[in-house]
């Protein structure tokens, strides 16, 4: 999951989880990101899973910044900053949760156990 936390603006420390791509940021409504701040175009950047990682491509012309560096498309990394206009955005992974392994542990023993059992009346099937 990605997160994009807004460290200035009018909605200071708002923190966007996104779940699907591309995520797609500006002024528009139908937007995933809407920022209605100055120096926000109508339909600003994008972000898209592609082969090389997460790519961030600013729409048509509009400006953007990554880590004070403009650019039109770039490679975003874990804690990188995206500016446009007067806005800056934190671009950062989201903490990922380990399910338990628990279950497949102990289904694991308990098959172990169970071919034990198997092949311990085999043998004494055998032996009578």
């Amino acid at each position: 999951m990605v997160q994009l936390q807004l460290l200035t603006g009018n909605r200071i420390g708002t923190v966007f989880r996104a779940v699907h791509f591309p995520i797609r940021a500006g002024r528009a409504p139908e937007l995933d990101l809407r920022l209605d701040d100055p120096g926000v175009w109508q339909y600003h950047f994008l972000i898209d899973w592609r082969a090389e990682g997460l790519v961030l491509e600013a729409e048509s012309e509009a400006l953007l910044s990554v880590n004070s560096t403009p650019v039109q498309r770039a490679l975003l990394r874990n804690g990188d900053i995206i500016t446009l206009g007067a806005l800056k955005i934190r671009f950062s992974l989201s903490p990922v949760r380990q399910s338990s392994l628990a279950p497949r542990e102990w289904l694991t023993w308990i098959a172990l156990g169970g071919l034990c059992l198997g092949q311990i009346a085999l043998i004494y099937g055998l032996i009578r």
